[in-house]
């Protein structure tokens, strides 16, 4: 039986840091040593049945995790030790250089290993693939529509029809209807699933399949939603005639008016942008399931960023309408202004990440072997100063898009007059009811996202508390009471940077689409940073199936008599 080295010392005097570091190398290749000739003396008994050996490898990794992780922290014990010694010779300057390179470094080995990791580059680039082939479709106008060259979205319900549906409404195509149908049936399924239909709410308790099945009640309820929408963008669209005044006016299979239309013509349209709407989510679901990121996220994502430049080109644009040309050094006034607009939209982009990353730690204690007096080795729970991403703002979107929709099929009159005036967003009501809509989504999908009950419920069973409170209820109370608070400040902050521009738009009469922030502000900070997690965590569990496979060739295949037994000890 082999001898076990004893415990190495990295504060023990060594002449040099060289030798330290070669004496604690040494000792970690004799503790593998020790493990491995151990771990096959234990495998070499004939009586071991296939669970035994299973288990004496488990223990056996258990064992070569701890010397790894034994040996890492010895490396920077010994090179904290004679740092130390070498404190007085290192200026203060020096050490935050040597600092900020470990960190840089540390950053770039991250990078590369995200980059070089192949299940990865291949959901990103599948995710591009279809990004490209869904704005390539986008920019293709449905054959017997006409749009006007000068045609821009100046409505702000056109303006948020088109972001909803990944900027498909600009040009008229099959994507001009979007995800705002889905979303809004999203909505009504959600809320009815949270225990004011008991067969639904049951269906929500099921895990994945209730999932799947309030998934195809979703998407059955898109339908009629998707159908009244495209109404909606037939009427709005032929409703811009009256307002331009010009001679390039919309037109549907040569019609100017949505009443000039026959029945059939007007089915055949609704029906073409519906599939249109259905081909957004099933591209949604790709990206989900093969790509990186939330599909439908990502979708939008891409519209907004596919028409930024437009948006930073109309800014100049209306800057330079607002000077005049005989002005002494017009184009540099006009330069001037446009950097300056350029600078505060960089700021709200970097005021909205960093509250975006801010989180508050729950601190959770493990009971058994896992119990830490430590405070720094505490584990937490995190949870985020915007706690429900950019749902809130999407699904608030979405539901303001209903009375204008509603407006379409009305005539002429007092009931389409005050829904035109009172709700929509170029309105000071629309815009405090939109207000209001975002922080209600907060609260509400913030809920859903934690669910305060299943962590209580989680922690319980795998004998987690909360330091100072009781598991169980006293648990789901503490925690809902921290995400009300968290909530009571994110909610606002989202609201008021989502209705900054029509604020701005109403109060200086230039158009809401030049004003900085807005949803599509938030939706950039929050989509960008999910895609960024998911990466990460894509990265991280293809990691794991790489070292898992490399642990079952190096160490199992030795006693393995065929591959089957290397599958079952996983």
């Amino acid at each position: 039986m082999a001898i076990k080295p004893e415990n190495f010392n990295p504060s023990a005097n060594y002449a040099s840091l060289h030798d330290a570091l070669e004496a604690n190398k040494k000792w970690y290749t004799d503790v593998c040593q020790y493990f491995k000739q151990t771990f096959h003396e234990q495998m070499s008994q004939p009586d071991l049945t296939e669970i035994q050996k299973s288990h004496l490898f488990d223990h056996y990794q258990i064992n070569l995790s701890n010397a790894r992780n034994e040996y890492k922290i010895n490396k920077t014990n010994i090179k904290n030790h004679f740092k130390a010694i070498k404190a007085k010779f290192v200026s203060t300057k020096q050490a935050k250089t040597l600092s900020s390179m470990a960190t840089r470094h540390s950053a770039f080995r991250n990078f590369l290993s995200i980059i070089t990791n192949k299940s990865v580059i291949a959901g990103i680039c599948f995710t591009i693939f279809l990004l490209v082939l869904f704005h390539a479709v986008s920019i293709i106008t449905i054959p017997g529509i006409s749009v006007p060259s000068s045609y821009s979205d100046k409505n702000s319900f056109a303006q948020m029809l088109n972001l909803l549906a990944g900027g498909g409404l600009t040009r008229m195509s099959i994507f001009a209807v979007g995800v705002g149908p889905y979303i809004t049936s999203q909505i009504i399924v959600q809320l009815l699933s949270s225990d004011l239909v008991p067969p639904l709410s049951r269906l929500a308790k099921q895990g994945e399949r209730g999932k799947r099945k309030l998934e195809v009640l979703t998407r059955t309820l898109t339908l009629p939603f998707a159908l009244i929408q495209a109404y909606a963008v037939m009427a709005l669209i032929l409703s811009f005639n009256n307002q331009s005044g010009s001679s390039d006016t919309f037109s549907i299979f040569g019609h100017t008016s949505i009443g000039d239309m026959s029945a059939g013509e007007i089915f055949s349209m609704m029906m073409i942008l519906t599939g249109g709407t259905y081909m957004t989510i099933f591209m949604g679901d790709m990206i989900t399931k093969r790509g990186v990121g939330n599909g439908i996220t990502v979708i939008i994502l891409a519209g907004i960023l596919a028409n930024l430049f437009g948006n930073f080109q109309s800014v100049f644009q209306h800057i330079a309408s607002l000077i005049s040309p005989t002005q002494s050094a017009f184009w540099l006034t006009v330069v001037l202004t446009c950097a300056i607009y350029m600078i505060f939209y960089l700021l709200v982009l970097l005021v909205i990440t960093f509250f975006n990353n801010c989180i508050r730690k729950i601190p959770v204690q493990q009971t058994g072997q896992g119990l830490t007096t430590e405070v720094k080795n505490l584990p937490y729970l995190p949870i985020k100063f915007n706690a429900a991403g950019v749902i809130p703002v999407i699904f608030a979107s979405s539901i303001m898009t209903i009375p204008s929709t509603i407006a379409q099929f009305l005539s002429e009159g007092e009931g389409k007059w005050v829904i035109q005036n009172y709700f929509t967003l170029e309105s000071w009501l629309g815009v405090w009811i939109y207000f209001v809509l975002v922080i209600l989504f907060t609260f509400f999908y913030s809920y859903v996202q934690i669910n305060p009950s299943q962590l209580a419920e989680n922690f319980e069973k795998s004998g987690k508390f909360i330091p100072g409170v009781k598991s169980g209820e006293d648990t789901e109370r503490h925690i809902t009471k921290v995400l009300n608070r968290i909530n009571w400040l994110g909610g606002p902050f989202l609201a008021v940077v989502a209705i900054l521009p029509y604020v701005v738009s109403l109060i200086t009469k230039i158009p809401s689409g030049l004003a900085i922030g807005g949803t599509g502000i938030i939706i950039i900070v929050s989509a960008a940073t999910e895609i960024w997690n998911s990466i990460k965590s894509a990265a991280t569990n293809s990691g794991y199936t790489i070292t898992k496979t490399k642990i079952q060739a190096n160490y199992y295949d030795e006693q393995a008599t065929n591959t089957d037994k290397v599958e079952e000890l996983w």
